[in-house]
This record gives structure tokens, C-alpha cells and sequence, in this order.
């Protein structure tokens, strides 16, 4: 099996029908099921998504800084 760099063309691309796929067929999926309210998705959403992004953003920057 071939390794991908992080940032070669293909994995650039792999990861952004990735994220397509899950923004725009498993998340309205989950939604649907869940059924949450507009308040309940923004608590949601600050207090488990957005530092999720933050320490990932802090994770990578030790790669990208070598």
C-alpha cells in the first residue's frame, strides 16, 4: 500500500471529497435523525466542534513547523 504525504495533490483531494461526503450526506443525515434544535445544535457546535478544530489546528502546526 502507498503512504500519502500529507499535503500532495492526492491527499488533498482525498480529503476534500471526504469532507464533501460528510457535509453534504452523513451530517443532514445525523441532523435528521437527532432532530436537535437550532439553540442545542450552536451549543453543539462551540463547545465540541470548535475546540476540536483548535487543537487539531495546534497538532498539525508541529508538522508543518519541521
Amino acid at each position: 500500500m502507498k503512504n500519502m504525504k500529507l499535503f500532495s495533490k492526492e491527499s488533498i483531494i482525498f480529503y476534500s471529497v471526504l469532507g464533501a461526503v460528510t457535509a453534504f450526506i452523513i451530517a443532514p443525515l445525523i441532523r435528521y435523525i437527532l432532530d436537535f434544535s437550532p439553540i442545542l445544535e450552536i451549543i453543539i457546535t462551540t463547545s465540541i466542534v470548535i475546540p476540536m478544530y483548535v487543537y487539531a489546528k495546534k497538532f498539525l502546526k508541529k508538522f508543518i513547523d519541521s
